[in-house]
């Protein structure tokens, strides 16, 4: 008994390089079980740091552990790890924080690079749930000739493929996330936010300031993004469309499609119809939305 009592105060007593170290020990006498977990020894991004570290203050929902975890887990697959691991040896990136959003096609994480400049690091999940309506989209793409079959390769070509937009996007001159750099599934590109909390989406804006300017520039952008990008959005309104510094920031573009698809203007009428949708809501006075879609696609044409 005086053993066990001794044990449990030196227990108590342990910090935490102790308990790193116990379950070091512990780790050696399943070295045949745990050779995938040995192998990344040297990538200091654990689960449950990542989970300790959960960014998504603003919001300071009470979410259960498990399904944290969970959303963690659902994109941290073997490759995943390795290719983090990679990109940080290169110095691509110098960290990576936690969790800021969690969705059914990627996770968001916040990072840094190596002149600590804050970045989203956006991994897509290999799913094969997700793959297949992705392939709706890329089909009919001019861009993408060659769609793979391979479930893997599919959500790379999707994250590819939102790089791609983004570029255009923000070398047309508007308001989309710098994109900085893709490889497989995970890309990397401007964090928009302050520290750690990240900007709200516009769908979580009670009473957005100078509703009249927002929906002007919300329009604006599908306009420019039509006629300057060559794309259309494809599933645009205020859940994928970030509100900072009062001014809209629009996300979640892998879906944009060339304006040379055979749905674009299907797409394009859709995003015009939620829009509209949304800023009716707010008694905003809109243009007509048939003049506005003509404007869009005659002044194209004209071109």
């Amino acid at each position: 008994m005086e053993f066990d009592e001794d044990q449990n105060r030196e227990r108590e007593e342990s910090d935490h390089t102790g308990e790193l170290r116990e379950a070091h020990d512990n780790g050696d006498d399943e070295e045949n079980e745990e050779k995938r977990r040995d192998s990344l020894e040297q990538f200091d991004f654990q689960l449950d740091e990542l989970i300790r570290k959960q960014v998504d203050v603003q919001r300071r929902r009470k979410v259960d552990e498990t399904k944290k975890r969970a959303a963690i887990d659902s994109v941290f697959d073997e490759r995943t790890y390795f290719q983090l691991q990679r990109i940080l040896q290169k110095g691509i990136l110098d960290s990576i924080e936690g969790i800021i959003s969690a969705g059914k096609e990627a996770n968001i994480y916040l990072g840094y690079d190596q002149e600590g400049r804050e970045v989203a690091i956006k991994i897509y999940k290999i799913d094969s749930n997700t793959s297949k309506w992705m392939r709706n989209y890329i089909i009919g793409d001019p861009r993408f000739k060659k769609i793979p079959k391979n479930v893997a390769k599919i959500i790379h070509l999707w994250a590819s493929k939102e790089f791609k937009n983004l570029k255009r996007a923000f070398k047309a001159h508007l308001r989309v996330p710098e994109p900085y750099y893709v490889q497989n599934n995970v890309l990397i590109m401007e964090y928009i936010g302050f520290g750690p909390i990240p900007a709200p989406k516009l769908k979580d804006i009670k009473q957005p300031i100078n509703l009249e300017q927002l929906a002007t520039e919300c329009l604006n952008f599908i306009k420019k993004l039509y006629q300057k990008a060559d794309l259309v959005h494809g599933d645009l309104s205020e859940f994928n469309i970030l509100y900072h510094n009062q001014k809209p920031v629009f996300i979640d573009i892998s879906q944009a499609m060339s304006t040379h698809h055979p749905k674009a203007e299907k797409f394009l009428v859709r995003d015009i119809k939620n829009m509209y949708y949304y800023f009716e809501k707010f008694n905003v006075s809109l243009p007509d939305p048939s003049e506005f879609y003509y404007d869009i696609i005659q002044t194209h044409s004209a071109r």
